[in-house]
């Protein structure tokens, strides 16, 4: 059995075994999507140096998956679970949603993958909101059945992004003229957070730290000089992504009636997590009107185990969803 996740600059495959009715993940293989051509290349080649056998396989894709095909959204790479099937001879192939992939990952994690921002009042078999940036936003919504929880993929991270106070609508502005339209994802990103950045300086009349022009990975240096205090200018950035974080994962509780918890995932959370002031989180979180004393008994925990989404779809590869 395989399990696979597929963003838009990287891919994992590993290889799944269950251990007391738990999905474990073996011989991970991290990938960089730019030195493919296709995603069938990258299968066969970790097929070939694990001469693996496997009679199913999943795969959790950043983009939306319609009839088990899905073309990824921020990288031309157009996957079919039938030709997959056909080519690799397995029995079972599923394509589902990157964070469909996590929701599902979320029910194999240990007490110790989370941190708590907010304890709140859980309501038993409540339904449960997802919210993960990394390279775009993804978000899902996790409701009960009566018997067991079912997550369901969202385009939500593609929605219209609305500013909350006057700095954030000089900030809709900056990549409304640039953009011509302002996702939540245009913010809520690593490639967001870059822009929030481009923004402070202009916002602050200065100019680009030498740090920021002379690194590539320029997301995460700036959360490095932000988290060391550094650059004032990263960490207004930091702290402006935080705020709209927190609104955004409110709209996201709200339309969800997700009174069984709000959950944090994605690259950026982890990386984020010694500069997130809980306070802080929460006055934010809460500053919907007539919906601020449902939305403080709201739990609400980061994710801090970067492999849920394959740990997700290893659940689904060997059919131990929950």
């Amino acid at each position: 059995m395989i399990a696979g996740y597929l963003t838009a600059r990287t891919t994992d495959i590993a290889l799944v075994q269950v251990i007391s009715g738990r999905p474990k993940i073996i011989n991970i293989q991290h990938f960089n999507n730019n030195e493919f051509s296709d995603f069938d290349s990258l299968l066969s080649l970790y097929i070939r140096k694990n001469n693996v056998e496997g009679n199913s396989i999943c795969l959790g894709v950043a983009g939306p998956v319609i009839d088990n095909n899905v073309t990824a959204t921020n990288i031309p790479w157009k996957l079919s679970a039938d030709k997959i099937r056909e080519k690799y001879n397995f029995n079972d192939v599923t394509l589902i949603n990157d964070l469909e992939a996590t929701a599902h990952g979320l029910f194999h994690l240990d007490d110790d993958k989370f941190f708590e921002i907010n304890k709140g009042k859980r309501l038993k078999n409540g339904n449960i909101g997802l919210l993960a940036a990394g390279t775009g936003l993804g978000q899902s919504l996790i409701y009960h059945d009566g018997e067991k929880y079912q997550p369901y993929p969202s385009e939500g991270g593609h929605s219209a992004f609305a500013p909350g106070n006057q700095i954030e609508t000089e900030l809709w502005e900056f990549l409304y003229a640039d953009l011509g339209f302002v996702e939540v994802e245009n913010v809520l990103s690593l490639n967001g957070l870059e822009r929030i950045y481009e923004f402070m300086l202009i916002e602050n009349k200065t100019v680009k730290a030498k740090w920021f022009e002379n690194t590539e990975d320029k997301p995460s240096k700036l959360i490095e000089m932000a988290l060391a205090g550094k650059d004032e200018i990263a960490i207004k950035s930091l702290e402006l992504f935080v705020d709209c974080l927190a609104s955004e994962a409110a709209n996201l509780a709200l339309k969800g009636m997700t009174l069984g918890g709000i959950y944090l995932g994605g690259l950026t959370a982890p990386q984020i997590l010694p500069f997130l002031d809980k306070g802080k989180f929460m006055d934010r979180f809460v500053q919907k009107g007539k919906m601020a004393k449902m939305l403080s008994d709201i739990p609400i925990s980061l994710i801090i185990d970067t492999n849920t989404a394959l740990i997700g779809a290893g659940s689904i590869s060997s059919r131990t969803t929950k």
